[in-house]
């Protein structure tokens, strides 16, 4: 190819391995930019046997299209249907939505790291290794999308008939935490894991025990959770010793030598000894506040002493450890809370359900199903032009400074309601 032995001959010029590297993906990227506008190109030629007869032909127009490889500009056919419209096959046939300039594959990288970080850190981060200009505010528009491409794609899935799989316990624990919202408001966001235990193939839910686990706190009662699952024949609560031990620790204090002593009477599901323990906190109080945290626990012990048993004690034997919702809760907490992170409502929303399908692990799955890849068209189009492509025809698509003229650029993301963001909208269709 032209553009490889062009390339190697300008290797002289360089002075480093750093320049080396920067010239090898700046060419790449200048390369590809070129090869995608004349695959486009050719796409738009073979849907001209297709257009309808009684439409007519207008011009040919300007579009751009932010890929992560950098901006592909091209031109296609523009026509006239009868009823008035105007429309660009192209755009059907690639199903790119009007006056939007970043590509599926582009969205749904954004997608998947504004779910680690901030939406400023992720436009910095996309920035860098796209050579594009994405702001935190696009950012931000993208993740919203997404989440709504995520939802119908979820909604499509559970739609579909399946074969539903059986098995012999089924566990359901679910805990809360809390996130801040804009005007100083918070909200408490709902987290649930159900995981299953001794396949059989055999059993409907009708028919089976359900272990649900919880904190036993408001909205996480046994009567709460039994909610959950109505028609299951058996529903057992429990109360992991996590919180246990987590309540006592926080009504003794960590350095406490009696923590360890209590920790072990639960361990142990010895009440008596845990009120012995209790007891003898209780002479070592020294102030109101210390008493009344001491009534609490005391009541919340008793309130759900019953429940704290594991499945194993109580005679299942094939359930697995409970406890995995606390520290699954980090998954989402990780990125919506601490550093003054405060979110508005729909934001709220559009993070939770992003997270949620890659906790699930349907992300990817969900985003390649709503963004309409590519390789799903049929496409048949001459390849042997763009095999021949050289790097002359790259120099012709730069343009030199003159005296008079400033040379900058228009952002692909700037908002509609502002002057340049105006001005993009006119030439981005």
């Amino acid at each position: 190819m032209y553009i490889l032995a062009d390339f190697i001959e300008s290797l002289g010029n360089l002075d480093s391995l750093f320049d080396l590297e920067e010239q090898v993906i700046l060419h790449l990227r200048k390369s590809f930019q070129l090869v995608v506008a004349e695959y486009l190109r050719q796409l738009d030629e073979t849907l001209v046997p297709s257009i309808p007869a009684e439409n007519t032909f207008i011009n040919r127009q300007a579009r751009t299209i932010e890929f992560m490889f950098g901006a592909v500009n091209f031109e296609r056919r523009c026509y006239l249907r009868p009823n008035g419209s105007y429309y660009f096959p192209l755009d059907e046939q690639l199903q790119l939505e009007e006056r939007k300039r970043i590509s599926p594959y582009f969205k749904s990288v954004v997608a998947k790291i504004g779910q680690t970080t901030t939406m400023r850190n992720t436009a910095a981060m996309i920035n860098l290794a796209s050579q594009t200009d994405i702001s935190a505010w696009s950012v931000d528009r993208i993740i919203r999308d997404m989440a709504d491409t995520v939802k119908t794609e979820e909604k499509s899935s559970e739609e579909k008939l399946v074969k539903k799989r059986k098995v012999e316990n089924l566990v359901v624990e679910g805990d809360a935490f809390e996130i801040h919202k804009i005007n100083r408001r918070r909200q408490d966001v709902h987290h649930y894991i159900v995981f299953e235990s001794g396949l059989d193939g055999t059993r409907s839910i009708s028919e089976m025990t359900v272990f649900t686990a919880s904190d036993g706190g408001p909205g996480y009662n046994p009567k709460s959770m039994r909610e959950i699952v109505p028609s299951a024949q058996r529903v057992e609560f429990t109360i992991d010793r996590y919180h246990f031990v987590k309540k006592i620790k926080q009504t003794f204090g960590l350095f406490n030598p009696l923590v360890d002593k209590a920790v072990k009477s639960v361990s142990l599901y010895d009440q008596n000894q845990l009120n012995v323990i209790l007891d003898t906190f209780e002479s070592q109080i020294k102030t109101d506040k210390e008493l009344e945290s001491l009534r609490v626990l005391r009541q919340y012990l008793a309130r759900n002493w019953q429940f704290i048993k594991s499945p194993h004690d109580r005679g299942f034997m094939r359930v697995g450890k409970l406890g995995s919702v606390e520290s699954s809760h980090r998954a989402y907490t990780y990125r919506m809370k601490k550093q003054g992170k405060v979110w508005s409502e729909k934001g709220l929303e559009a993070m939770l359900k992003l997270i949620e399908a890659r906790v699930n692990g349907k992300l990817d799955k969900y985003l390649r199903g709503g963004l309409r890849k590519l390789q799903e068209l049929t496409i048949e189009i001459a390849t042997e032009s763009l095999k021949t492509l050289s790097s002359a025809q790259l120099s012709n698509k730069h343009h030199s400074k003159h005296i008079g003229v400033l040379s900058g650029k228009i952002p692909v993301d700037a908002p509609t309601s502002s002057p340049i963001g105006a001005m993009a909208k006119i030439f981005s269709n």
